[in-house]
């Protein structure tokens, strides 16, 4: 996009010039927020080895999170700062980090305006325009004077001095995504009479401030090249009004999309396409600095064709980065790497406060334990279960050196995970089983299928450590009609449902994550839908921003009826019966009634497994040990819970009879 020829030369690996600096290849680590800080916005050491190891991975320029300039700024609760002298040493430690590991180091600066709100800062939220935040039930901020406006600029600029002195390379001023400086583009919340109504002139004077304070620097800008929302900013304006406030004297221009109002375009689900906004990132080519492109960038191919194809000087890469830091160098070797699936669990756990974990990376929450050392011979290990958290535990079973069989008694890896692939909502979600299959295969685990191990089986088994991730069965609970033939637990109906002919109409009792997505997939297809739920909304255990499509679909669709605040009381073979909060309702009809209602925790499989194989180390992983619920949380646990198992009374077999393809 900056006039560079298209073609070969431009690929990921080859170095791109911001500036007075060379990167050496063309890939950018976001400034992807994680609540890696402290309450005191100060970095912890899991902070510092996260950047590490994205400086380790290839990346050429790594960025901490978007810090806040002013405390009124301050949008979540362990946000990094940079508002004043006392934030330069912890973010020197982030710079060194990232330096020893061989990238260059950026800081990107931010103020929420009206994003932050008073429970978070312990400040009023001041904004362009008294405008409240309604998507997040913000506050109503007060609108900044002439003068609180130029001591912000002068924020900007003070906030770039502190992170040139704590080792930034880069400086990258955000004014994307609904924070203040977007605020005062988007005609949506800047609603003033004096010079700063004017969408150019805040961020023109905060370009001059953050150069002046920094000459030489690197410095660019972030925005969202179309707010996404009908009354909002779309290209051809938001290319306008920066050539109006000087963007084109800076070093790069960092494209991304959406709004607060928009997520969707910030964190784009799996639904949407991969780079999509590469097409409207070529809008800020005439602007004369090198373009940056965010979003979806999830794999080497889709790199490669928004350099290549789509004019792009380098990209951006959040959440691929945050499940797996080495993306980068394995692209670049063509290797694959641990794939994000663009579920959006770690957009929404960022609302949490806790640290932002990630769905198929086990260690972005936090690092896991060190692997203690052998004390004698490495026992051999059976996985029973092949879901997630099963072929995380035989993956980090065979990588410890352990000789590692792996059984399902389906004919395919996933569990149902992998059923829950079919889904419209979740086509992403096969990258990470067809990845596991990979990682199996060259660590050598062997894989029965269609096998099944019961309790009662185990003590014929030659493995001395046997890790049960068979998860836990779904709950039916047992009302009249309950074992009629319509009746089906929802996951059991996904193991062979979703290529059957479909019924014309579907009940679906339970309104969770999964009960949803089976109700949004029926709708596409035509199905007439009833939705009973417990609670007001479907999909209440889900974070909004992974839910905002589907949502929006139900919502919509005049084929889906929801009954909230309800529950089932009886079915029979052409009539359901349901009461809710307003009275009792029939629903008739003869489809079938899918029941998503959570885990059945009644038994007691694992205590019964080690009943019956007393000689052995019988330890659950996942869903099956209480650990279930999200894929991120059973991941995590099986990794933690294999690198320290250790079998009881460890015995010694002849090597004819050991399982397993290693060599």
């Amino acid at each position: 996009m900056t006039g560079e020829p298209r073609g070969a030369a431009r690929t990921a690996a080859t170095p791109v010039r911001l500036g007075a600096l060379t990167l050496a290849n063309r890939v950018v680590a976001a400034p992807m927020e994680r609540n890696y800080c402290g309450p005191d916005g100060v970095p912890t050491g899991h902070y510092e080895h996260q950047v590490s190891a994205l400086a380790r991975g290839g990346s050429a320029l790594v960025y901490a999170e978007a810090a806040y300039v002013r405390a009124d700024g301050r949008v979540r609760p362990r946000q990094l700062a940079i508002d004043d002298d006392g934030a330069i040493a912890g973010v020197r430690r982030l710079a060194d980090a990232v330096h020893r590991g061989g990238a260059l180091f950026g800081m990107q600066l931010v103020h929420g305006g009206r994003l932050a709100r008073a429970e978070v800062s312990g400040f009023t939220s001041v904004a362009p325009s008294p405008v409240a935040a309604t998507v997040i039930d913000g506050d109503l901020p007060l609108e900044l004077d002439a003068a609180d406006a130029a001591d912000l600029v002068e924020r900007f600029g003070a906030a770039a001095r502190r992170s040139v002195r704590a080792g930034a390379d880069v400086i990258s001023i955000h004014a994307a995504h609904g924070y203040l400086i977007s605020q005062f583009l988007s005609p949506r919340t800047n609603l003033r009479a004096d010079r700063y109504g004017d969408p150019a002139v805040f961020l023109r004077e905060v370009i001059a401030a953050v150069r002046a304070a920094v000459p030489g620097t690197t410095v660019g800008v972030r925005v969202s090249a179309y707010e996404g929302v009908p009354d909002g900013l779309g290209v051809d304006e938001t290319v306008q009004i920066l050539d109006r406030a000087g963007a084109g004297g800076l070093d790069f221009i960092d494209v991304s999309a959406g709004c607060y109002e928009a997520g969707q375009w910030i964190t784009p689900t799996g639904e949407l396409p991969a780079g999509l906004h590469a097409v409207a990132a070529r809008g800020f080519a005439d602007l004369g600095p090198p373009v940056g492109v965010a979003g979806r960038i999830a794999d080497g191919a889709t790199a490669e064709h928004v350099l290549r194809d789509e004019g792009a000087d380098f990209i951006t890469v959040g959440r691929a980065l945050h499940a797996d830091p080495s993306w980068t160098a394995k692209i670049l070797r063509g290797e694959p790497p641990r794939p994000c699936i663009a579920c959006n669990y770690c957009a929404d756990m960022l609302r949490t406060g806790e640290p932002v974990g990630c769905t198929v990376n086990p260690e972005a929450h936090e690092a896991l334990p060190a692997a203690p050392a052998p004390d004698g011979e490495q026992p051999d290990v059976l996985v029973v279960g092949a879901g997630p958290a099963g072929l995380e535990a035989a993956c980090r079973s065979a990588a410890l050196g352990r000789r590692t069989r792996i059984v399902d008694r389906s004919d395919h890896l996933g569990g149902t995970f992998a059923l829950a692939a079919g889904l419209h909502e979740y086509p992403e979600y096969h990258r990470i089983v067809d990845w596991y299959a990979g990682r199996l295969d060259r660590l050598g685990v062997l894989v029965e299928l269609g096998t099944e191990v019961a309790p009662g089986d185990l003590a014929g088994q030659d493995e001395d450590l046997v890790i049960m991730a068979t998860g836990l069965p779904g709950l039916v609970p047992d009302v009249p009609g309950a074992g009629l033939p319509r009746v089906r637990e929802l996951t059991a109906w996904l193991d062979g449902g979703l290529c059957a002919p479909l019924d014309s109409e579907y009940v679906v009792w339970g309104a969770d994550r999964d009960g949803a997505a089976v109700a949004d997939h029926l709708a596409a297809r035509g199905v007439r839908v009833v939705l009973v739920g417990a609670g007001d909304e479907p999909a209440e255990d889900v974070g909004p921003r992974a839910k905002l499509l589907p949502l929006a679909r139900l919502r919509a669709d005049a084929g889906v009826e929801f009954l909230p605040n309800a529950t089932i009381e009886s079915i029979e073979p052409d009539a359901v019966h349901v009461r809710t909060f307003a009275g009792r309702r029939v629903i008739s009809g003869t489809g079938p009634v899918l029941v998503s209602l959570g885990p059945d925790g009644s038994g007691a499989p694992i205590q019964a497994a080690r009943a019956a194989a007393p000689g052995k180390t019988v330890t659950p992983v996942g869903a099956a040990a209480g650990h279930g619920g999200w894929t991120a949380i059973a991941v995590r646990h099986a990794a933690e819970t294999v690198i320290t198992a250790r079998p009881t009374e460890p015995r010694r077999h002849d090597e004819s009879q050991r399982k397993g393809n290693h060599p």
